[in-house]
């Protein structure tokens, strides 16, 4: 979690005006609050993210006032990106170490390291939760596995064939994260005996690229 604190703020209403632009360019809010300092009020917001481009949050906020300042910034683990292994240790609470570990990359690879990652989690995950029991053919493994394993993270919408996530957490900011939703849906399937190799799994839509929602095509072999 990263805490900014903004001065500035000694008018009415500029907590309200500061979180809802926040919370309009996608930063996920985990609380606020205002506090006395030697030269006036400062305003103090969580933000559950594991980095932010201070230089970007700084220029942002100013734009919605000159009087606004941002002073500090705590908690900022800017160039430390996490790994597969400490995002995996979070799950299903990855949102803010996923879209930092996202960030780590160049948009020419990202998409390929958030699916590589996605894959890995996923198969892990399977291993760990939902390995007992009889091995499950699709589209039974689809709904009684997979589904339960993704609305740990986020809200799903599912048919045999289709998996929505409207409202993914993964593409609430500027970066495009579900391709680890992708991944993760692929190592999960391929890690169950039944379903190994019998599973194509591709995205057809995508929110922050301006879609309704993130969504995927399932094929897989009877």
């Amino acid at each position: 979690m990263v805490t900014i604190t903004v001065s500035g703020v000694d008018k009415s209403g500029a907590l309200a005006r500061i979180s809802a632009f926040l919370v309009r360019r996608g930063y996920p809010l985990r609380g606020q609050q205002l506090a006395d300092s030697p030269s006036g009020k400062v305003l103090k917001i969580m933000l559950d993210v594991f980095q932010v481009d201070r230089a970007k949050l700084a220029a942002e906020i100013k734009s919605l006032s000159p009087e606004f300042s941002v002073i500090a910034v705590d908690g900022d683990q800017s160039g430390t990106a996490p790994s597969v292994k400490e995002i995996a240790a979070k799950f299903p609470n990855i949102g803010a170490l996923l879209r930092a570990y996202a960030e780590s990359f160049g948009a020419d690879l990202r998409d390929e390291e958030l699916f590589e990652a996605g894959r890995k989690i996923g198969a892990f995950h399977y291993e760990k939760e939902w390995s007992f029991g009889n091995p499950l053919k699709m589209p039974i493994a689809l709904r009684r596995t997979l589904v339960p394993a993704l609305e740990a993270m986020t809200k799903v919408e599912a048919t045999d064939t289709e998996v929505r996530f409207p409202n993914s957490p993964f593409c609430a900011g500027t970066v495009a994260c579900c391709g680890f939703l992708g991944g993760f849906m692929r190592g999960f399937l391929d890690a169950g005996p039944l379903t190994a190799g019998a599973t194509r799994v591709a995205r057809t839509s995508c929110k922050a690229k301006g879609d309704a929602s993130c969504a995927f095509k399932i094929e897989y072999d009877l």
